[in-house]
């Protein structure tokens, strides 16, 4: 049908040109009328195709699945490869001489000696020896014969073990004065009747083990130690000392036991002293991350060879606890403890050495001491402690000028000792500042009271009221090396022989206040050679620590430190 059409207009258009091309040609314009009956018409598709696409879904779902997985073992080999252990890479260690030379000198005719020569690092075996000298040819207007010497000797070793180190040293020393605190009108030329010289010849060893394991293991910390000291007046003391300290561990629990024995001998020209000390202490320790404490007992003897004195006990607690409140700012801490402190001819002459040779002997029973007080940080920088003490003493030493004359005391003017009960008051604090090994400042002082019960010596002689230290260092790259100290101590009390015309008393007096200023200053040329000054008492003040003996005024030291090999 649709072909039929085609051709039918077709046909007509063909005859309309042709004719048209004719008539205008030689026949002129014609006009045909055709009529026909039929009249074309397109029908409607039977299905229409859409242009929106569509999804099928192919997955069916199926329900209710059982399955199974049957269980066999594949058998694998595998084999591990060694892994090497990290290791930390510590700091390259500092190179070390094998001797080290010190020497200087002053006015007052001062020479200084100090010597050091040791072994070089070892995991075997350390040992070393040391030689020291200081002497002053100084003479004082009014005075006696002031000039004094101090020479020192030292041998000490320390093997390792696998678990324990033996240390061992000897010591050698020996110190001369005079007692030079009387007038120079009645000085005899023949100046060792004034001279003094202390001598001692010491051995000490120690075994100290080093287990990990406490729990399985008791470390051990054991001393044994003899020395022999004498004087230029003919008096001797020995002494034979031992202790050990044990530990071990229960459950968190530290358990420690101190035991201790000291016997010494003292013979003089007109008597002979013996006295043995024992003690025993055993205690706790235990802490946390906050806290940290201790409680025990110590249980003491002291026997004396005279029926005045005999045989004594003592029982004295030991607790001591602090607590960090808050990262090392703040830390409050208390304490309660005593014991009995030995006084010997050894110890009492090193204190003052102007003590007589024939001297009483007394132990001080420290009945207890209870204490508190708080320490911690200000900043990284800074830190700070300050603690007040409150203790009871019984016989404690006293240094009281005696004015009785004899062929030991010729001139009057050696001290004796007393011992006097006495109530203790300190209150003390320090602050202290270090900025790495640049800077670093230490202020520190105390306030002392003594409540003597004692009616007849009723002032604490000799004993300063307070004292104050303060000490700057500062290290300019390690090439200049600044020191500054000074001391303040308080006033003291001090008897005194006062003539009146032809009347001579005997007076307590309080002793003037010392102030003493120290500086000094190092040059480091290398690290083997460096060169030092020091300056003593600047403000040239004439001061007493010991009545009828001042001190030197301005002294100064220059000197040099060098390392041989």
């Amino acid at each position: 049908m649709r072909l039929s059409v085609y051709k039918y207009f077709f046909c007509m258009a063909l005859i309309s040109l042709v004719w048209k091309g004719n008539a205008q040609n030689s026949l002129g314009e014609q006009i045909f009328d055709q009529k026909s009956n039929f009249t074309p018409v397109i029908k409607e598709a039977a299905v229409k195709q859409t242009d929106q696409p569509e999804i099928v879904d192919t997955v069916k779902k199926i329900k209710n699945i059982n399955y199974s997985t049957p269980g066999a073992a594949y058998q694998t080999s595998y084999q591990t490869s060694k892994i090497e252990p990290a290791k930390m890479l510590n700091e390259p260690l500092s190179k070390i001489y094998r001797s080290l030379l010190k020497v200087g000198f002053g006015n007052y005719t001062m020479p200084y000696v100090d010597f050091f020569l040791n072994s070089l690092r070892s995991k075997d075996l350390y040992w070393g020896v040391r030689y020291s000298h200081l002497s002053s040819n100084a003479q004082y207007a009014g005075l006696g014969k002031t000039n004094f010497s101090d020479d020192g000797a030292s041998l000490y070793a320390k093997k390792f073990y696998k678990k324990h180190t033996l240390s061992a040293d000897f010591n050698y020393k020996r110190n001369m004065v005079h007692y030079y605190g009387f007038n120079d009108t009645l000085k005899n030329d023949n100046a060792s009747l004034y001279k003094q010289y202390f001598q001692l010849f010491e051995g000490k060893l120690r075994l100290q083990s080093h287990y990990n394991d406490t729990l399985k293991k008791i470390n051990h910390d054991i001393h044994l130690n003899y020395y022999n000291y004498g004087d230029h007046y003919n008096t001797y003391e020995n002494n034979v000392f031992a202790d050990a300290l044990l530990n071990t561990r229960i459950n968190k629990e530290s358990f420690n036991v101190l035991v201790s024995a000291d016997y010494y001998n003292v013979m003089s020209t007109h008597d002979t002293v013996n006295n043995f000390i024992a003690k025993l202490n055993p205690y706790f320790a235990a802490g946390g991350k906050k806290w940290k404490g201790d409680i025990g007992i110590t249980g003491t003897v002291d026997y004396f060879d005279n029926p005045q004195q005999g045989t004594k006990f003592y029982f004295y607690p030991r607790l001591n606890i602090y607590y960090d409140i808050y990262q090392n700012i703040i830390i409050p801490y208390a304490g309660l403890d005593g014991g009995l402190t030995k006084n010997s001819y050894r110890s009492l002459s090193q204190t003052n050495p102007f003590v007589l040779s024939d001297l009483p002997y007394k132990n001080t029973d420290n009945k207890y001491n209870v204490y508190g007080g708080l320490r911690g940080a200000l900043s990284s920088n800074t830190s700070y402690d300050a603690k007040v003490l409150y203790g009871r003493y019984n016989n404690m030493a006293y240094f009281l000028a005696d004015y009785n004359a004899s062929s030991e005391n010729l001139f009057a003017n050696r001290y004796k000792v007393v011992y006097m009960n006495t109530n203790f008051l300190n209150v003390s604090a320090q602050i202290k500042y270090q900025l790495k090994e640049k800077i670093s400042f230490i202020a520190k002082g105390n306030y002392y009271h003594y409540s003597i019960t004692d009616t007849t010596n009723n002032k604490p002689w000799h004993k300063p009221s307070f004292d104050i230290t303060f000490s700057a260092h500062y290290n300019l790259k390690s090439k200049l090396l600044f020191r500054a100290d000074i001391f303040v101590i308080g006033k003291q009390w001090a008897r005194q022989e006062v003539t009146n015309g032809a009347v001579t008393a005997i007076q307590d007096v309080q002793l003037k206040g010392i102030t003493d200023i120290n500086l000094g200053v190092e040059y480091r040329y290398t690290k083997m050679l460096s060169f030092f000054a020091n300056f003593n008492n600047i403000g040239s003040f004439r001061y007493y620590r010991w009545d009828k003996y001042p001190t030197q005024r301005f002294n100064f030291m220059i000197g040099l430190t060098f390392t041989p090999f």
